[in-house]
């Protein structure tokens, strides 16, 4: 019976595999109809291998097996000391005491990313170990979530009020999430339902005509909880700043004003299946100001997106058996009365993940998925992107050594067009003292694909763009020696066929950008960071951190040019974070700061934006009476009036204050 499974098996997962990667979908509707009848085909394949695998290890339920620590997106079990690799968390208590409003600030103050931000309330993307922003991975309950065309998500966004705590992976992980995850992996965890009645309203002010409101509320009955939030903000962003060009004054940000408004719904069923389904919808409107040094001009920009995530998991006697399923729609609308011009971009992507996590031995861990994703976006009339993905990882210890090997194979397929990559991994620690000091050291592959914009916009397209690849070694040190908890790591990555945008001549006085295959990047580093947290008395506490980044990213293309070895455009080579929280009893002091190295603005390194250092406080009260609490937040950023720019000629505020009352039901 088996194998007749096993060859039943493998032949619906052969044609599954060839139909869909073959198959030209002429109309998005049809497309959408057969990727996911396909997309089905194959979860049904591994459903059928959960079953038969979950049945075998039923035959030997006698007998204990010790599941080793894996990495569960869900369950976010994985300890930072436990992995080959750095992981730096963030828990729901460090989202509110910072009093950051979008994933863009939280990210900004309290992680070892450079978020590269133009201006308050413009576009705002990642970069890690100097990679860019197609090049670091962005998760949102362990779905991709970047828009297909760009390869980019604005993390501005991404509310805070909808989060529940954040997880930032340092380092290759193709090996387990596929392209795009060449410097890390930024991992967005959302509030959760609970079944006991609860929720919260949070009202926000602040300067230059910021004002929100959101409201939580959960609720249940037996196995079913469900969640519902929204929250709408709105700012004018006319803060002040001097003009960076002669003649000096003062000049007022004009057109900058912003409103979003998000919408979030979740619904969870525990029983024999944990069954889990989100809906979030967000719209924003922006007005775009342009360099600080330009007059304003009369241009907006709509953002719509509309996510769909579904998660169906299932206990095994030995492991676990996980299926996840999302559907994304963006649309991005840019219009520009000044110039004349206007665009509108539209994207939707359909994927379905099947994971089995089953115990080996009482030391040893498989972990098994497979992965099938569609990407459609509206150029030339309208091009769609197929990727199919299969990956094995293993996670175990022989005596003090822990190791973690790992394999993926990616299969994509764009206007008949293929191409495959391969992404192996190992991770090692080792333990000189358990749970105290450990030695860790990770060598993995990791790769990104074009995005449907490089490949297919017009003007300027490359269909014939191969995708990026690239190699990491890194070794650290992981020591925890109470109330200090110390790690330092040292890495370097080669890339090659790194794509970049040339201009060529097509006609007398006119120049068409075109991506083409010829970069080459290697980037060194050095992460160190610390945390502490010191009780002085009963009521009394300190909490600190800090995370010191070296990172030299160079360009190594080619040689006769003026860029070779030098410092790659707005990697800035030193960047230092620090925080202090003081918990007296219903009072919180906090102070965050951040020092950012020069940021080199040509590729030979002869112009560069001054380095800057910002820092905010934060103060907030807590009461509870009943089952309600109270909390009142002060905010006050850039508490020193430091006149900066991330990005060059567009300016950062002043100093600012923002205040916020928080109301929470308890369930």
């Amino acid at each position: 019976m088996h194998r007749l499974f096993d060859r039943a098996g493998r032949k619906a997962g052969r044609s599954v595999v060839l139909a869909w990667l073959r198959w030209p979908g002429p109309r998005i509707e049809v497309a959408g109809f057969f990727m996911g009848f396909s997309v089905v085909r194959c979860g049904l394949v591994l459903l059928g291998l959960g079953c038969v695998l979950g049945a075998r290890a039923q035959e030997r339920s006698d007998t204990t097996l010790t599941l080793p620590p894996v990495v569960v997106e869900g369950e976010r079990v994985e300890q930072t000391r436990e992995a080959g690799r750095r992981l730096w968390r963030l828990e729901a208590v460090e989202l509110e005491r910072t009093g950051a409003t979008t994933a863009a600030e939280l990210l900004e103050a309290r992680t070892g990313l450079f978020v590269k931000r133009y201006g308050s309330g413009g576009l705002a993307t990642l970069s890690l170990r100097g990679s860019g922003a197609t090049q670091t991975l962005l998760l949102i309950d362990g779905h991709r979530v970047a828009d297909p065309q760009s390869g980019l998500i604005d993390l501005t966004l991404l509310p805070t009020v909808l989060l529940s705590s954040i997880e930032v992976v340092h380092g290759p992980a193709a090996a387990t999430y596929g392209s795009g995850a060449i410097g890390g992996v930024v991992r967005l965890y959302t509030l959760r339902p609970a079944v006991r009645p609860g929720g919260r309203v949070a009202l926000r002010l602040g300067a230059y005509g910021e004002r929100s409101l959101g409201v939580v509320a959960h609720a249940g009955a037996g196995r079913v909880a469900v969640l519902g939030a929204v929250e709408h903000s709105r700012t004018i962003g006319d803060y002040p700043y001097s003009n960076p060009l002669p003649p000096p004054a003062v000049r007022r940000r004009e057109g900058a004003d912003r409103s979003m408004t998000s919408a979030f719904g979740k619904v969870r069923y525990e029983g024999t299946w944990r069954l889990e389904g989100t809906l979030w919808l967000t719209e924003a409107r922006r007005s775009l100001p342009g360099p600080g040094n330009a007059p304003p001009v009369d241009a907006h920009q709509t953002d719509r997106q509309r996510r769909l995530l579904l998660l169906a998991e299932r206990p095994l006697p030995a492991g676990r058996f996980t299926l996840r399923g999302s559907y994304q729609h963006t649309l991005l609308a840019y219009v520009n009365r000044f110039a004349g011009e206007a665009d509108t971009t539209r994207t939707r992507g359909l994927a379905l993940e099947a994971t089995l996590d089953r115990a080996l031995h009482p030391h040893w861990a498989l972990t098994a998925r497979a992965e099938a994703r569609w990407e459609r976006a509206a150029l030339r009339g309208g091009v769609d992107q197929r990727a199919v993905a299969l990956a094995l990882h293993l996670s175990g210890r022989q005596g003090r050594l822990r190791l973690y090997p790992a394999l993926r194979l990616d299969l994509y397929a764009t206007a008949g067009r293929t191409f495959h990559a391969l992404s192996p991994r190992l991770g090692l620690n080792l333990a000189l003292k358990e749970g105290m000091l450990h030695l860790k050291g990770l060598v993995g592959r990791a790769f990104r694909a074009p995005t449907l914009g490089e490949r297919f916009f017009r003007p300027g397209g490359n269909p014939d763009l191969k995708p990026e690849r690239g190699w990491t070694v890194e070794a650290g040190l992981y020591a925890q020696l109470r109330p200090f908890v110390l790690e330092l790591t040292a890495f370097q990555t080669t890339l090659t066929d790194q794509i970049v945008w040339y201009p060529g001549f097509v006609a007398p006085g006119l120049q068409l950008w075109r991506p083409i295959n010829v970069g080459r990047v290697r980037t060194r580093g050095l992460e160190a960071s610390l945390r502490a947290e010191v009780p002085l008395a009963a009521s009394l506490r300190l909490q600190s951190g800090l995370f010191y980044t070296f990172t030299r990213a160079e360009d190594r293309s080619n040689p006769s040019t003026r860029a070779y070895g030098h410092q790659l455009r707005y990697v800035p080579p030193h960047q230092l974070k620090a925080f202090l929280d003081v918990l007296a009893g219903p009072l919180t002091l906090g102070l965050d700061a951040r020092r950012t190295g020069r940021r080199y603005l040509t590729t030979d390194e002869t112009q560069a934006l001054a380095p800057f250092t910002v820092l905010d406080a934060h103060l907030r009260l807590t009461q509870s009476v009943a089952r309600t609490r109270l909390s009142f937040g002060l905010t006050v950023e850039n508490l020193t009036d430091t006149a900066y720019e991330v990005v060059r000629f567009y300016p950062m505020p002043p100093r600012h204050v923002r205040v916020q009352l928080r109301i929470d039901l308890l369930p």
